[in-house]
């Protein structure tokens, strides 16, 4: 149980921990909250049509309703307050974030930044995201259910901490899972040859980009191998550009996964560099989640 987000806390997730910060209350502030805004989303729906639910299968919704209601979460001023208190109750706010009161040694309210909430509606049946295309799941900001990745593949920034929180009861299979025996082993992937900066310019020209680098698996890694490709910039160590990543099989990931069931009101930080998924939901029960990323300026 961590009771606080401070430099050894930090130290210790960049080392590998997947920390826990139990019953926020701000955390459950917001569980709160996300079901006040469900009920009011759902009811508001012109007259004419049929009821919306998520608490159903994917193929019973369709993707520009919950692409409306992510968007309806995500934009929400209440929301965003109770982000920002749920990074001060952890001892890390942001640079826009005013400290009234005398700040304590540690307190890291003033150096700290982070990027906006996402709501993911993980419903059953819908599978594994198409990443490679952002034509798909709103060009990649409403997605629900993502193969096994690194942030850091993308964003280079090995600073960066993750914070996901559950918005209503999870299970083993409906939740983040993680690949613990990868994190100091370079993987082959795909970011060798993605680029941030032409996933920005495909979306302002309307053309289809994978929305982030993914992971390669043997046939994929031994083809890029035979045609003199480069599988393994980004990965997760300073000695992945120097060394050939493994390809990781499916067996492989199956054997090393572990589901990470938590509660509402529960807040999960961990670092970017960990090889994460969502677990595929076939329970015939909806996943309701949020994250965001933060950066800490004085470790970066």
């Amino acid at each position: 149980r961590v009771l606080r987000l401070d430099a050894a806390a930090r130290l210790g997730a960049y080392a590998g921990d997947v920390l826990v910060l139990r019953q926020v209350p701000a955390a459950k502030a917001l569980c709160a909250a996300f079901e006040g805004i469900k009920r009011r989303f759902t009811a508001s729906q012109g007259a004419g049509r049929a009821p919306i639910s998520f608490d159903c299968d994917a193929g019973e919704t369709s993707f520009s309703d919950r692409e409306a209601f992510c968007q309806a979460f995500e934009t929400d001023e209440g929301v965003r307050a109770l982000f920002l208190q749920i990074l001060t109750d952890a001892g890390a706010g942001g640079s826009g974030h005013q400290q009234q009161q005398q700040q304590q040694p540690g307190d890291d309210l003033d150096v700290t930044c982070w990027d906006r909430p996402r709501l993911r509606v993980q419903q059953s049946g819908g599978g594994v995201d198409d990443v490679s295309n952002t034509d798909q799941f709103g060009e990649g900001k409403f997605s629900s259910t993502l193969p096994a990745h690194r942030d850091t593949w993308a964003s280079n920034i090995y600073q960066q901490l993750n914070w996901w929180l559950p918005l209503s009861q999870i299970d083993a299979g409906r939740t983040l899972c993680f690949y613990p025996t990868y994190f100091d082993s370079a993987v082959a992937n795909t970011s060798g040859e993605w680029s941030f900066s032409d996933l920005k310019q495909s979306r302002r020209d309307g053309r289809p980009y994978p929305q982030m680098p993914a992971l390669l698996d043997p046939c994929q890694a031994d083809a890029k191998a035979d045609s003199g490709e480069d599988s393994t910039s980004g990965a997760a160590t300073a000695s992945d550009s120097r060394a050939a990543g493994a390809a990781v099989s499916a067996e492989g990931l199956r054997s090393a996964a572990r589901a990470l069931v938590v509660d509402p009101g529960d807040v999960v930080i961990f670092s970017g560099q960990h090889l994460h998924a969502s677990v595929v939901n076939v329970t015939g029960r909806t996943r309701y989640s949020c994250e965001f990323r933060s950066v800490h300026l004085g470790d970066y």
